[in-house]
């Protein structure tokens, strides 16, 4: 694959795409000793040293000299970022970029609460259907029909979150990799985007759910089979558990750059996950902590954001402990599902934005991208 030059030319990829400039993968590792330092501030391009001693043997601008300038073109500054400017950088995007952002999240939205709405309608009915109280005196069919809706709806649910949030993920960081470089992008251009890697995101997506939430089955099956064996085999299965949702967690956060990687450098699925793996490897635990932040600000804002839809579609607040209430009601729906829109059209966009942030973050510390993006910023100007 030709990547993208640092002189702010494109190189073409797979399938005839268009790597966008100064995005490409590395060919390989730098040799030792020519990587950017980032103890302090990197300098872009040509100009004075300012430490470098001047004509007189004295630093030619001094310990209180003029600092270096910082080249922002876009939303974040063209170095490695700081947890603020990655937060900062994600509602920058929204900002500057909101018919892509947040129409395209709208989008997904609309499509997912429809779908959710029809869920509910059909197969949930049974399970709503059922008095909580008298559920020991239930048929044997309309137990294994509510049982069976609810795992059916479960998994449409899982798999219509896996595909609108590989959608979503893949549409922000096409608007991403311009907002950093300050490039203007419609809502059109942002759709040819991610168009020609739609199928590779959605596999992408679908692969790594597979991944995490296998190691957590598996360790489910294995507790299971180990409680049958008596108390000590429960306590090893607890264990087991344990140790599965850990290791869960870790694989989620080694992967979860892939889909940036996939649409900025337009590598392929299994290229991604390993170029994912490779960025996360030496700053697992800042990575994880930034992305922990970004779901509890996320969770805050959306909880936030959809009480209101809530408690006036149940009528009152008291009427949410309300078993009698009728859940499928006109108003309930109609208003949850307002809600859901508006939550997702604002929410998700952030969280989408904060990740491919983080994922320019990485190649910025590791491989010195902020050199090929400012080569290619300054090309423009």
């Amino acid at each position: 694959m030709a990547d993208g030059t640092a002189d702010g030319t494109a190189g073409s990829g797979p399938d005839g795409w268009t790597t966008p400039a100064g995005w490409g993968a590395p060919a390989g590792p730098p040799p030792p000793g020519t990587g950017p330092s980032y103890d302090a501030a990197p300098s872009y391009g040509a100009g004075p040293s300012y430490d470098a001693p001047g004509d007189g043997g004295a630093p030619a601008y001094g310990a209180w000299g003029p600092p270096r300038s910082e080249l922002k073109p876009g939303v974040v500054p063209l170095r490695p970022l700081g947890l603020g400017e990655v937060l900062d950088g994600a509602v920058g995007v929204l900002r500057r970029y909101p018919r892509p952002a947040l129409g395209l999240a709208a989008i997904v939205a609309v499509v997912s609460v429809a779908v959710e709405t029809l869920l509910s309608t059909t197969l949930l009915r049974p399970l709503l259907d059922l008095d909580p109280t008298a559920i020991g005196g239930a048929s044997q069919q309309a137990l294994e029909d509510a049982i069976g809706g609810a795992f059916a709806a479960g998994a449409v649910a899982v798999l219509l979150a896996v595909i609108s949030g590989a959608v979503l993920t893949g549409a922000l960081t096409a608007v991403v990799g311009k907002a950093v470089l300050g490039q203007s992008m419609s809502f059109g251009e942002a759709w040819a985007e991610v168009r020609p890697v739609l199928l590779r995101l959605i596999g992408l997506s679908l692969l790594t759910t597979l991944i995490v939430g296998g190691v957590v089955a598996v360790s489910v099956a294995a507790a299971v089979a180990l409680g049958l064996l008596g108390a000590g085999g429960i306590a090893l299965g607890v264990l087991l558990v344990v140790g599965a949702l850990l290791l869960a967690v870790y694989l989620y956060v080694r992967l979860a750059l892939a889909p940036c990687a996939l649409v900025l450098e337009h590598t392929g699925t299994r290229a991604s996950l390993r170029r994912s793996s490779v960025l996360v490897k030496d700053d697992w635990w800042r990575v994880f902590a930034i992305l922990l932040l970004v779901v509890v600000i996320a969770s805050f804002v959306a909880l936030t954001l959809q009480v209101p839809f809530e408690l006036l579609g149940a009528g009152s607040f008291g009427s949410l402990f309300d078993p009698t209430r009728d859940v499928l009601g006109a108003r309930t729906l109609i208003l949850s599902g307002i809600g859901g829109i508006v939550t997702a059209t604002l929410v998700s966009p952030f969280t989408a934005g904060a990740q491919a942030l983080l994922y320019v973050d990485r190649r910025m510390r590791a491989e010195g991208l902020d050199v090929a993006l400012a080569a290619a910023a300054t090309a423009r100007q």
